[in-house]
């Protein structure tokens, strides 16, 4: 892994471009990082990078709980003693990460998810975004971006750069990855059309480029979600099975489906149904004991 570079943005605003880009707020000697990085390692080096300009991590604001996103927090936490801030539906999955692959798998997972990919080491989350008055003094502002996960937050600073977390992708990784996870489909579109209409000078992705301008990618994104709609009735050929959509959805995206592309992409396909379902364009129905969906008709 190679040394990590600092990029100032603007102001106090601060880029360490990543896997997982990772945003660093400085006030004096204080940093205050937004995510962590995607493991231990990364950890390190950011703390490496901190000291040796003179910074000391005063705390972590973890935007969602992803392991890509908390992976360094507890070394991090071990070594400085920072705190930790999450909103209330991502404390869970910090303090207690196994949740996360059986959340994505619908029950116990097995050991096929049993890696730093889906589950971080555990860190102790010491204040809950909804009483963070504390970064208000910091010149920073927390912003509601849910759909993506359970709770996710972005922040905006007060340099006007705004890190937006996952609400959206650039346009490399939309390409190497091509069905995004989606949890809540219809909250995912409105913070997109939100965050598209923020005035903010910079937008940080979490995976992707900076961003002055965030329009074209909020329309790429959403172009996406309704791609998926579209493939997903398709998919649906009359009636037909959750695993029969799936496959026909993944392979129509060129989606190679492994162990874990089958929970991720899995989940998101149900998020898809249910969505489709409550807006009465899709339905269902149990036949011999199988669930099967297809369009609805009034």
């Amino acid at each position: 892994m190679a040394d990590l570079e600092l990029v100032q943005l603007h102001g106090s605003s601060h880029l360490v471009p990543g896997p997982t880009n990772i945003g660093v707020i400085i006030h004096g000697s204080d940093a205050f990082l937004v995510d962590s990085g995607n493991d231990k390692e990364a950890g390190r080096k950011i703390l490496r990078l901190c000291e040796s300009r003179g910074l000391g991590i005063k705390a972590i604001i973890a935007t969602h709980s992803n392991a890509d996103h908390i992976g360094a927090n507890a070394y991090l936490q071990a070594k400085t003693g920072c705190r930790i801030f999450a909103t209330k539906g991502e404390q869970a999955f910090i303090e207690s990460p196994r949740l996360e692959p059986g959340f994505l798998w619908g029950g116990f997972a097995g050991t096929e998810l049993d890696n730093k990919f889906f589950v971080a080491s555990p860190s102790k989350v010491t204040d809950v975004i909804e009483n963070a008055e504390a970064l208000k003094s910091e010149g920073i502002q927390l912003i509601s971006l849910p759909g993506h996960f359970v709770d996710m937050v972005g922040v905006l600073t007060e340099d006007r750069v705004f890190y937006i977390a996952d609400c959206m992708f650039g346009p490399r990784v939309l390409d190497k990855y091509r069905i995004p996870f989606v949890y809540d489909v219809a909250a995912y579109k409105a913070t997109i059309e939100m965050v598209r209409n923020m005035d903010a000078d910079f937008f940080v992705m979490s995976h992707g480029e900076v961003e002055r301008d965030i329009g074209k990618t909020a329309s790429d994104n959403l172009e996406l979600i309704a791609r998926l709609e579209g493939s997903i009735l398709d998919a649906m050929a009359g009636e037909s099975s959750f695993e029969k959509i799936l496959a026909r959805v993944a392979s129509s995206f060129g989606v190679d489906l492994s162990y874990g592309q089958y929970a991720l992409v899995g989940s998101t396909i149900r998020s898809f149904l249910s969505y489709m379902a409550n807006g009465k364009r899709v339905s269902y129905r149990f036949k011999d004991n199988e669930m099967l969906w297809s369009r609805f008709e009034c």
